[in-house]
């Protein structure tokens, strides 16, 4: 898959009081990665980032130009979006979804379970939809007891048997 030229920061939420600032959804990362000043892509072009703060499980931010109610609403249901050079580094074991979606699923006997189509981000943690050739999906929890490995480089994605075969028992 090729990488695309921007990734998606932060989900806008809402607007937060009167002066343009923005409840964001975080996606991966902590605050610290919306620096003042970081040029972001928004629904309404680039604008810079003046401050970010965590509040609770969300992030308060203000970005330059966005200055009331109305203008911080047009970002609502949107996203913050930084150039791929612009992005975090991530720490082993971390993937951005752009590089998982189109691996090759197989089982920890080494049988194919099918093609990672999609990543759903949920608050307690991501899922993986693995389609069959057949087109019945599966959906894999992405936490340590269901995925045994992934290697990028090879394209593959290694699950726990026991967890293809509950999921395919309960449908």
């Amino acid at each position: 898959m090729t990488e695309p030229d921007r990734l998606r920061a932060a989900f806008v939420r809402r607007p937060h009081g009167l002066a343009g600032v923005l409840v964001v959804e975080l996606l991966g990362g902590d605050a610290d990665r919306l620096q003042p000043g970081l040029r972001v892509h928004t629904a309404v072009g680039p604008l810079a980032v003046s401050w970010a703060r965590a509040s609770g499980a969300d992030v308060l931010c203000k970005l330059e130009g966005v200055d009331d109610r109305t203008a911080a609403g047009r970002l609502s249901g949107g996203y913050l979006e930084v150039d791929r050079a612009q992005a975090r580094a991530l720490p082993p074991d971390e993937y951005f979804h752009f590089q998982l979606v189109g691996l090759t699923v197989v089982d920890d006997s080494g049988r194919a379970v099918g093609e990672l189509v999609d990543v759903e981000a949920l608050p307690q943690h991501d899922i993986f939809v693995v389609r069959a050739p057949d087109g019945e999906e599966t959906l894999v929890p992405a936490v340590r007891d269901s995925v045994r490995s992934i290697d990028v480089a090879r394209g593959t994605m290694v699950v726990a048997r026991h967890q293809v075969e509950e999921v395919r028992d309960a449908g």
